[in-house]
């Protein structure tokens, strides 16, 4: 299994669950009102008068198989420019 850190801007929310749904991905844990700056690139979602946006987060535990096709559907919905990351993690025990 592997754990699939997701952060974005929360204008995505809804169309990650939506993509999760199409993928038969049911569980998920989700964040909103993430405070943030990209490492290279991007605005600070801070949610202050400077910085109003903020960003969300979602933990997606999947199996090794469903890997490939979630990170290609979360790479199609970064391709707007968005600012979505995705950081994969191995799970070594689950209960």
């Amino acid at each position: 299994m592997k754990a699939v850190m997701i952060t974005y801007n929360e204008v995505l929310s809804e169309r990650l669950i939506h993509l999760l749904d199409e993928l038969e991905l049911r569980g998920f844990t989700r964040w909103n009102g993430v405070q943030g700056r990209g490492t290279t690139t991007g605005e600070p979602h801070m949610g202050n008068h400077i910085w109003p946006s903020l960003n969300g987060a979602m933990y997606v535990v999947v199996e090794d198989e469903q890997l490939d096709a979630l990170l290609d559907a979360l790479a199609e919905l970064d391709s707007q420019g968005r600012g979505l990351r995705a950081f994969v993690s191995p799970v070594e025990k689950a209960i």
